[in-house]
């Protein structure tokens, strides 16, 4: 069984073989070899779901039918495709690498205060992701309010985070224009409020179909879909690690 991080390593390598793959004739044996390779690491370290990412789904011209310029047109699209998948792998391994770092000026790991709207698998899923990095996590309803009122009982739970994460679910609202659903008005109302707490340190997550708001659009956000959060779940990392708050070490 080969060990991850030597696959890693290995697929490191393959990624720094494309340049010179798209030098070359689309009818070639050095690009076969190569599409095995890489096929037989990850089937030898990691997991199946990077199987499936490792490929082209772009749809090719029947050879014997066009030019050799649509031929190796395929070749180099198929190419890039292949290079997106590798980096998306790596990238995703090394996040998955993640070792706690002692949030700044605390000593303890980071807090998260979450914004979201009603008990969704998104929500189950992102709780789950920052148990296993040992994250602990605020949300305002789930906290006994002491009297407070709701807008109190948010600014409340806001003070004990470090960095807020807003969920922007489906709200029930659409837009008759474009179909999209609207973000849910407390969403909106939490985030505006995260923004005078933690500044910059908000992660915006944006279910697919889920108009952004416009007065929160120049916050960097990332989509998520129901059945696909691992690019969420690397946005967070990412803005994590680039805030402090953790530190990415060996699986």
């Amino acid at each position: 069984m080969m060990d991850k991080g030597k696959a890693i390593e290995l697929l490191r390598e393959a990624l720094n073989d494309i340049p010179h793959l798209r030098e070359l004739h689309y009818d070639n044996q050095e690009f076969k070899l190569w599409h095995d390779k890489v096929q037989n690491i990850i089937k030898a370290a990691l997991d199946t779901d990077d199987l499936k990412r490792f490929s082209s789904w772009r749809a090719i011209h029947v050879r014997g039918w066009f030019s050799d310029n649509v031929y190796q047109k395929d070749y180099l699209d198929k190419l890039t495709d292949y290079e997106t998948a590798l980096k998306s792998i790596i990238e995703k391994h090394e996040i998955l690498g993640i070792e706690i770092k002692p949030a700044a000026m605390t000593g303890l790991p980071p807090k998260a205060f979450i914004a979201h709207e009603g008990e969704t698998r998104a929500l189950t899923m992102l709780k789950e992701f920052l148990e296993a990095l040992e994250i602990q996590y605020f949300i305002a309803e789930a906290k006994a309010s002491g009297g407070r009122s709701i807008e109190g009982q948010v600014d409340w739970t806001q003070s004990k985070a470090d960095f807020a994460i807003c969920l922007a679910t489906k709200g029930k609202a659409i837009n008759k224009k474009t179909g999209k659903h609207y973000m849910a008005p407390n969403i909106i109302d939490e985030l505006g409020r995260a923004r005078q707490v933690f500044g910059n340190k908000i992660i915006l997550l944006v279910q697919k179909g889920v108009e952004v708001h416009t007065n929160v659009r120049e916050i960097v956000y990332e989509t998520f879909t129901t059945t696909n959060v691992e690019k969420a779940f690397i946005k967070i990392a990412k803005e994590l690690r680039n805030w402090g708050f953790i530190r990415v070490g060996k699986a």
